[in-house]
């Protein structure tokens, strides 16, 4: 009998000590994530196996010494690079708290120049911290301790580098903030495509290829993503499920639900009683 369950294992946790922080552990055989975005900092590493991905237009393998090191709001994807699948541990950062950590070392802002770095030191720091903080085997000052031991060390070793940008092709950078903010600061709106093509002076038809040239999602899924994050955030405050699905523009709870359950593998409520 051909099993149809896409992930034999995920688990979500958040440790009562670390506010905003989210961990998660999974095991994925023939689960692909498709193009999507984060709002906080994503640092991940494969136990098991390996993930494949692309960013920024270039594929990436993510094996055994390597961490991943994802900025917010970048997109990517990701699959297992064998039939056997892979098993991946993986912490969400809030900017505020990155932020935080990157002005004690002197710098203003703090954006990885690539989405994963070879380093056998903080791999091997990073899958005994995530082991320790969710098998609860540290005392609250200890878990914050150690983690921004993690994060100094991680920021010291690799630190940002100028990126080149490549001549300007469609949306500029600031006519891309200005949609994503819009869609940042009101997730709830069911805003038409023409709305946001007459806010940067383009056609529909231009506005939806320029997007998606830049960012590698279509509008609507860019809002999706943007809803379903947020959504995350709402669960982990225990705020009621119908009321998340109102709050940011559901249909209904069941279309949170189906929503909700494809991007991350579990409903919201199975979500909810896992962080809380």
């Amino acid at each position: 009998m051909t099993c149809v369950i896409p992930v034999e294992n995920i688990n979500y946790w958040r440790h009562p000590s670390l506010a905003g922080i989210e961990l998660s552990q999974a095991k994925f055989t023939h689960f692909s994530f498709d193009k999507h975005v984060h709002l906080d900092y994503h640092l991940g590493v494969v136990t098991q196996g390996a993930q494949q991905f692309v960013n920024k237009g270039c594929s990436y393998q993510l094996g055994q010494q390597s961490l991943s090191t994802l900025n917010p709001d970048e997109t990517h994807d990701g699959q297992s690079c064998y039939a056997e699948g892979y098993c991946v541990n993986v912490m969400s950062i809030p900017v505020a708290y990155m932020n935080e950590i990157s002005q004690e070392l002197g710098i203003k802002e703090h954006f990885f120049s690539a989405p994963m770095v070879e380093d056998a030191r903080l791999y091997h720091y990073f899958t005994q911290l995530h082991e320790q903080l969710i098998q609860g085997q540290f005392s609250e000052l200890a878990s914050e301790s150690h983690l921004l031991y993690f994060l100094h060390l991680l920021l010291q070793r690799h630190p940002a580098q100028a990126i080149k940008l490549s001549p300007q092709q469609g949306l500029s950078p600031l006519q891309l903030n200005v949609i994503k903010q819009r869609i940042h600061d009101e997730p709830w709106q069911n805003t038409q495509l023409a709305t946001l093509a007459t806010e940067v002076n383009l056609s529909k038809f231009q506005f939806l290829r320029q997007f998606k040239q830049a960012t590698g999602m279509t509008p609507h899924a860019y809002l999706k993503r943007v809803r379903l994050e947020l959504a995350k955030k709402s669960l982990s405050r225990g705020v009621l499920v119908a009321d998340v699905a109102q709050q940011l523009g559901f249909f209904d709870q069941s279309h949170l639900n189906k929503a909700f359950k494809h991007a991350f593998l579990l409903s919201p409520v199975q979500f909810q009683r896992r962080m809380l």
